[in-house]
């Protein structure tokens, strides 16, 4: 896609096939972050915070949102800046059934499992769970170059806790279906379980561990996890729970108590389950990648969403850029550890800038009162 311009001021678009194009007083620019672009992510990668990019990288983005406006707004002298700043995931797998290349799925992992590295060695000393914290969970992944690590678990666990994120795979949550949500939270989702453990490439079964260590290690290829190293992991955890809760001394253990302080997260979390345990059976591993997702950075524009020009003291007469595409409105206003819903405030946000900039409308802002 190509914009158009007369007389200095953005105009309208031409589209790819160059026989089509379209006028408009003016031109908002829409097009989300460079999540679907894997080379673009490699090469804005922020190697001083995660060290090299990921050779196998999964994408969690459309493929639309392949950075080609970003490079237009270049082109015609705009600001694209920041780039390198990305939130993306460190707990996806493929996609049981890819519709794209490299086609991730960014799941919601059981924090009853133990989250090891690609060796099969627990993280420590601070286990790590995505959960509760998953910009420490990617930075603590990409420490090694091969940029994955391993979640084990049990069916029980697994049905209990294990699920995935966005609307498109809730449907009961998106379309209000009440009772069915409910019986999922009270009985769990062994359908969804046996769904990844046929169809995704990076989830494996096995009734001992050292059937299991076998089959981790077919996944990536490697000879990277030692029965005897998984088995000491494993039942380490084990044993600590095996002493009561009086006797934690366990960082993860701690937390799952603090979240079955609430009744919602009760419901939704095991009680302090062994891993190798008879009633719970089969294990289950789960191969964690990372996963390009969303771009903090992009298109600078002023509080007005007008598109800057390269030295960011002028705007391009009508063109405008919001949402993902212009880093949701300055860089994610809840940071990289934000909550996986709070990027669409950004972009509604940014839109009705947008739209009352355009119309000359004045949005009616709430001023809180003041605190003396």
């Amino acid at each position: 896609m190509e914009l158009l311009f007369d007389d200095g001021t953005a105009s309208g678009v031409k589209l790819e096939s160059g026989s089509e194009t379209h006028a408009s007083k003016a031109v908002v620019i829409a097009a989300g972050g460079i999540g679907g672009n894997l080379d673009l992510v490699r090469r804005e990668w922020p190697t001083s915070e995660l060290g090299s990019a990921p050779e196998k990288l999964l994408m969690g983005s459309h493929y639309y949102a392949d950075g080609a406006l970003h490079e237009e707004v270049r082109r015609i002298g705009g600001n694209v800046t920041h780039l390198s700043k990305m939130w993306n995931y460190a707990d996806a797998v493929r996609h049981p059934k890819p519709q794209r290349e490299h086609h991730g799925l960014k799941l919601i992992p059981p924090r009853s499992g133990v989250m090891l590295d690609p060796d099969g060695r627990r993280y420590g000393p601070v286990p790590v769970m995505p959960m509760f914290d998953a910009y420490a969970a990617l930075e603590r992944v990409c420490e090694d170059e091969r940029k994955y690590s391993w979640l084990v678990c049990n069916f029980k666990i697994a049905k209990r806790e294990l699920d995935v994120s966005g609307s498109q795979h809730n449907p009961h949550l998106r379309e209000r279906r009440i009772v069915p949500f409910l019986l999922g939270v009270l009985l769990g989702k062994p359908g969804l379980v046996r769904h990844f453990l046929d169809g995704s490439p990076d989830f494996v079964s096995a009734s001992t561990l050292s059937e299991l260590a076998a089959k981790m290690n077919e996944v990536t290829g490697e000879s990277a996890i030692d029965a005897a190293t998984l088995e000491r992991e494993i039942g380490r955890y084990d044993e600590t729970i095996a002493r009561g809760k009086g006797l934690f001394n366990d960082d993860q253990l701690r937390r799952i108590g603090q979240l079955r302080n609430w009744r919602g997260d009760r419901l939704r979390t095991a009680r302090f389950q062994r891993i190798v345990d008879p009633n719970a059976m089969p294990l289950v591993a789960i191969r964690l990648q990372v996963m390009a997702r969303k771009s903090l950075g992009g298109i600078q524009t002023d509080l007005g969403c007008r598109v800057l020009r390269e030295r960011g003291d002028e705007a391009i007469p009508g063109l405008y850029a919001v949402g993902e595409a212009a880093g949701f409105g300055g860089g994610g206003v809840h940071g990289k550890r934000s909550l996986e819903g709070t990027f669409l405030g950004g972009c509604v946000f940014t839109g009705r800038l947008a739209a009352a900039t355009i119309t000359g409308a004045e949005l009616p802002l709430r001023i809180p009162p003041r605190i003396d």
